[in-house]
């Protein structure tokens, strides 16, 4: 096993705290949510950013802080999880959206663009669907998004 790598056991108990985390998020249980995932990413030793596990339990923390108007705190977990250098997180359309939309929700319109932008970059609008319309208004203020021929 090579030093990146988890044990199976580590594994398993990883992927059953974030089921029991995924089970609490969608009946709104945001506080108990978190705390499974966290309790997932005590598993993961330092430097976390160094496996893969930790981008997808940071953005699900992220996002259960998100859907809280706790946008600091989500803003946190979602720089973790773009910190992460076994994953090419620039690739995730669902990170760089939410973290958008932190920064926005923070007044940093420059990131906001930037990270808005790379999201519908890579995922078009269908990346804004569910959202608050405010997000792809504020994109479209500041970048043309029409066709180009």
């Amino acid at each position: 096993m090579s030093e990146k790598e988890l044990s199976q056991e580590i594994l398993d108990q990883i992927a059953a705290l974030s089921e029991s985390g995924n089970e609490y998020m969608d009946e709104d249980d945001f506080d108990a949510a978190v705390s499974m995932w966290e309790e997932a990413l005590e598993l993961i030793p330092d430097p976390q950013n160094t496996y893969a596990e930790s981008v997808w339990l940071n953005a699900s923390i992220g996002d259960a802080w998100f859907l809280q108007d706790d946008y600091e705190s989500a803003l946190a977990y979602f720089l973790l999880a773009k910190s992460n250098i076994e994953e090419n997180t620039y690739q995730n359309p669902f990170i760089m959206l939410r973290l958008g939309q932190c920064y926005l929700e923070a007044g940093d319109t420059d990131l906001a663009k930037e990270f808005l932008l790379r999201a519908y970059m890579l995922d078009g609008e269908s990346v804004f669907e569910g959202e608050d319309d405010k997000y792809l208004t504020f994109l479209k203020t500041y970048v043309d998004l029409s066709p180009q021929p």
